[in-house]
């Protein structure tokens, strides 16, 4: 079996027990396959100082956090503690590859971390910071675009991100493998005795840029005055919630608008299945794994069509909003309306699970790191 080392930048951890699951559900993906090992080493400025040692899923942590702004420094850090975690392991600890998950910034240093620890290296990428280019024109952001310039092969959830990378990094473009998101169809699956609720519409999110609430909400308003009986479900939290509950009163809406907060995994797949469809506003998603889970319930999506999300919200499977204005999501919300209740959910659900299920995505992870460690030893 192989042996994988997992190096990841973000991962749940005791401080932020719900970082990154989509991190932890990849790896987790892989583990018939594979051997893992998860070391989580994070390096984050502008923060006062601490130092996470105690493992809480990974089995090795360095989350170190200090009131610094220089990235250069911060990388030759991040660089330091993964050389520290790979010569104080056990000596009979051995890999067959390292795999990054997000690169930046622990991979900036990547030719000379290939060099010392001597392992065929792939960097899996999540981040949508590549569609905004980072939304800094420092020259530091050049030691960035160099990690996609050295031959190192990269994983990305959607080919909207992998033109994102190579639009952000400029040629040569590097090796890429599309392997979405992986959901766990043991929770995220349809039950035919759950009846569905018609005009409740439920929406999942960490509320924060890029979600766009304000949108849910003002279109829900305007349904409502139209005549349609649409309520929303909410649920999770962020920093946007002051603003959305604010909103809500002024709409006149906190009758018909449930603000569930932070949901378990079983609760999520209960809310999904009752839903008349998921609603998924954003200003842009690599991949947009909420909308995922909901189709391998068997719920049809109303999204944004932005970055990764057309690539499996097609027709049958719901309706894409072009624009997110208010304007838009309603025209869209109302036309589609009689066609989401009737959407054939037992189809929706296998599509998805065969393109997202966790075991769909395990065998093609796994198929991609034997590759990158085959070729790069020859």
């Amino acid at each position: 079996m192989m042996r994988v080392l997992h190096i990841t930048a973000w991962y749940p951890n005791r401080d932020e027990p719900h970082e990154a699951p989509f991190i932890e559900r990849h790896i987790a993906a892989l583990a018939p396959h594979a051997s893992n090992a998860v070391w989580h080493i994070a390096v984050r400025g502008n923060k006062p100082w601490s130092f996470q040692r105690k493992s809480y899923k990974a089995d090795r942590t360095y989350v170190l956090t200090l009131p610094l702004n220089r990235y250069f420094v911060l990388e030759w850090i991040a660089t330091c503690l993964i050389l520290w975690a790979w010569y104080t392991r056990p000596r009979n600890m051995r890999f067959d590859a390292m795999n990054f998950h997000i690169a930046y910034p622990n991979c900036t240093r990547n030719r000379l971390l290939v060099r010392l620890m001597g392992l065929p290296m792939v960097i899996t990428e999540h981040w949508s910071a590549f569609n905004r280019k980072f939304s800094v024109s420092s020259p530091g952001v050049d030691r960035i675009r160099r990690i996609f310039h050295r031959g190192i092969p990269i994983i990305v959830v959607s080919k909207a991100l992998e033109r994102d990378i190579v639009e952000f990094a400029g040629p040569p473009r590097p090796l890429a493998y599309v392997v979405d998101n992986a959901v766990d169809p043991a929770v995220f699956h349809p039950e035919p005795g759950v009846p569905v609720v018609e005009g409740v519409f439920f929406a999942l999110a960490g509320w924060r840029f890029p979600k766009r609430p304000d949108v849910l909400v003002e279109s829900l308003a305007r349904l409502r005055t139209m005549g349609f009986p649409a309520r929303l479900r909410i649920g999770g939290t962020g920093p946007q919630l002051d603003a959305l509950r604010k909103r809500i009163a002024e709409l006149d809406l906190t009758a018909h608008v449930d603000l569930l907060g932070q949901l378990d995994e079983q609760h999520v797949a209960q809310e999904m299945r009752a839903a008349h469809a998921m609603v998924h506003a954003s200003d842009y998603e690599t991949y947009s794994a909420v909308c995922a889970e909901a189709l391998c319930c068997g719920t049809p999506v109303i999204a944004s069509g932005v970055g990764g999300i057309p690539e499996f919200v097609g027709p049958g499977m719901g309706q894409l909003v072009a624009t997110n204005t208010a304007e838009e999501w309603t025209a869209t919300w109302a036309a589609a309306w009689k066609e989401l209740l009737i959407a054939d959910r037992g189809s929706i659900s296998r599509t998805m699970i065969q393109r997202a299920g966790i075991e769909s995505v395990g065998e093609r992870y796994a198929q991609v790191l034997a590759s990158v460690a085959r070729n790069q030893r020859l």
